[in-house]
């Protein structure tokens, strides 16, 4: 197969692209990966621990306004903390509601814990109103410091588990999400670092096959401008450079035969010439003999002429 040097650079550029392409393509699929892994730490442990802070939150509440039950003076301010307190009841189940909704397999058990001692909580606040509305004030702060407290405790106890659990969730994720952000980033740089190399190499290699075969034509030429008709030009490449290679070679072949040829011509011309310089001294040489025979006629002539 002829590798031409634009199929060198087709193979060279091309492997480039095609490692860009998958570098790309590597990236993309890694950004889709860490935004699950994100998305999953939102939805997971991020949720589950905000939630879990908010329960907290409607717990205190509650208790605040049992307390403030406990502890008011009129009808208005009984209303209004067991208004609250209802209130924040509710929200309570609602949010424990979405909680176990979006609970582990680890964490069910947990959640379903703290369901049953949000059952507990909500009898010892409903037997502290009945004591109440009976006129018992003291029955009533009896179960708010014991039972009502015990299951407070509780829930305290178990809710900072939860909390504990899904922080430790949430770092594994985020170490997780870091490992995945670190594997891409040293793939990616890795990838394009390659590119690059393969690029300059892929340069500097083309670039030496042109240079040393124009080198090689160049110094065929000289030798012909010099006269040197005897050295040929070497054929190492089998792409364009190679093909003017060997054209140089054919043309110094064809020199070649053209100075054999006037050399022949030129040998040739010099044997008609001393041919025709030996013909020439015959003729002269024949001249002279017929001068002499002249000479000696007239010389007769005149011998005759003075006899008579």
């Amino acid at each position: 197969m002829r590798f031409t040097i634009k199929l060198k650079l087709a193979i060279a550029f091309g492997f480039v692209i095609a490692l860009l392409l998958g570098t790309a393509g590597y990236g993309i699929l890694s950004l889709n990966n860490l935004n699950q892994t994100i998305e999953g730490v939102l939805q997971g442990p991020a949720e589950r621990l905000k939630l879990a802070q908010q329960i907290n939150i409607y717990q205190l509440q509650a208790i605040r306004q049992q307390k403030n039950l406990l502890a008011s003076s009129s009808e208005k301010e009984s209303a209004a903390a067991r208004t609250m307190g209802d209130k924040n009841r509710a929200l309570f189940d609602q949010t424990l509601t979405q909680a176990e909704a979006k609970a582990t397999e680890e964490g069910k058990a947990r959640w379903a814990r703290l369901r049953a001692l949000s059952v507990e909580a909500n009898e010892a606040e409903n037997q502290i109103r009945r004591f109440l509305d009976a006129g018992n004030a003291s029955a009533a702060e009896n179960i708010s410091i014991t039972t009502a407290r015990q299951s407070a405790n509780d829930m305290d106890a178990l809710l900072d588990e939860v909390v504990s659990l899904e922080e430790t969730r949430l770092a594994e994720a985020q170490k997780e999400a870091n490992a995945l952000y670190e594997d891409t980033r040293v793939m990616m740089v890795g990838a394009a670092s390659l590119a690059v190399l393969i690029a300059i190499s892929a340069a500097i290699w083309i670039s030496l096959t042109i240079s040393r075969g124009l080198r090689r034509a160049t110094v065929a030429v000289a030798d012909v401008a010099d006269g040197d008709l005897t050295k040929m030009a070497e054929i190492t490449n089998k792409d364009e450079i190679g093909a003017l290679l060997g054209n140089v070679n054919m043309m110094i072949e064809r020199l070649r035969g053209v100075v054999a040829d006037a050399l022949s011509a030129s040998d040739n011309v010099s044997a008609g010439s001393q041919e025709l310089s030996a013909s020439s001294e015959q003729v002269s040489q024949g001249a002279t003999e017929q001068a002499a025979s002249a000479e000696e006629a007239s010389a007769s002539m005149e011998e005759m002429a003075a006899n008579i």
